[in-house]
């Protein structure tokens, strides 16, 4: 299918983000796949003092438990504050009456959602059974995995996809099924971080935080899973079928170095996120693709810790926003 130079636009910031001079460092059939929140699945894998979810364990390779819930939480935080409270970007006109949530989480963004849309009603899905009971009525969560055959019996106004890159492991096909569990006229988002990590002048060389950008890169690969896919989600979903697509990129700095003020706070947020998250994010992954040990691992972070807290690296993640619209009948 062909699209038009009307129908997909991509829109980067062009700002060149100023580095703050004053900081210097911081110190098979549906019972298969969808089960009761209640089910005993809720116990989770124990590994290396984590615990990560059973069912299909393995395909998602970060913890469940309390802290990387916290972490989870906190990463929302960061989307609300750098899109300006928004819970999503596309130009949604129509109304939302189904909406879903792929990978879930801690379902912070559904229940949002709901809130905010009573009129809506939200699904939100994921491997892991950790979404709260108390919730709006118009909310609900199911144990699936959106890798698996998709069984939904009504179709949706708005699918929402945040922070899935290392989740997928096809991503044409996933944007091919949301497309298809579309309504005419819905809206597929996607919002997601690209990797490797960026920096423009040279301050990641040579530090422990840029060989651990490259030995993740590395690990992902490994097990076939690639951050830089982000940067080809526009393409897919045009492959799809989606029409009016769109992307905008950002740039968060990785901790407080920038001087806009906004980027600053963004910084100092997605420092604490790194900081929280660094030991999720690397011991199942570089145990499972490297055979490191756990010691290894942890001895090697150490340093990167440091690194995350030295205003004198200025590197940033870019997030890249992507939207798309199946055609009306």
């Amino acid at each position: 299918m062909t699209s038009s130079i009307s129908e997909i636009q991509t829109r980067q910031s062009d700002l060149v983000i100023e580095v703050d001079e004053v900081d210097s460092a911081l110190g098979g059939d549906l019972s298969t796949y969808t089960r009761s929140l209640r089910s005993s699945i809720f116990h989770g894998v124990q590994e290396n003092g984590r615990a990560y979810h059973r069912y299909k364990d393995g395909s998602y390779i970060l913890p469940q438990d309390d802290l990387e819930q916290e972490r989870l939480d906190l990463q929302h935080e960061i989307f609300l504050v750098a899109f300006h409270r928004k819970l999503f970007l596309a130009p949604i006109q129509r109304s939302m009456q189904e909406v879903l949530d792929l990978g879930t989480g801690t379902g912070i963004w559904a229940i949002g959602f709901a809130d905010q849309h009573p009129e809506s009603n939200v699904l939100g899905i994921d491997l892991s059974p950790i979404q709260p009971q108390a919730v709006p009525p118009n909310c609900k969560f199911e144990i699936d995995d959106f890798e698996a055959r998709w069984t939904f019996k009504r179709k949706f106004d708005f699918i929402h996809g945040r922070m899935l890159l290392t989740s997928c492991s096809d991503f044409p096909r996933l944007f091919r099924r949301a497309f298809d569990a579309l309504q005419p006229g819905g809206w597929l988002e996607m919002q997601d971080l690209y990797m490797p990590l960026l920096c423009d002048d040279g301050t990641l060389e040579g530090t422990a935080y840029g060989e651990w950008n490259n030995r993740y890169l590395e690990a992902c690969a490994r097990l076939r899973r690639d951050p830089s896919w982000t940067a080809k989600y526009r393409h897919w979903m045009v492959e799809a079928g989606f029409t009016n697509v769109r992307q905008e990129i950002f740039r968060w700095p990785v901790n407080p170095w920038a001087k806009n003020k906004a980027l600053k706070e963004i910084g100092l947020w997605n420092m604490l996120n790194m900081l929280d998250g660094l030991d999720g994010f690397t011991v199942r992954l570089w145990t499972t693709a490297f055979g490191m040990t756990v010691e290894e691992i942890q001895i090697f972070l150490v340093q990167v810790r440091k690194d995350l807290r030295n205003t004198s690296i200025h590197s940033y993640w870019p997030i890249y926003v992507v939207y798309g619209q199946k055609p009306s009948d």
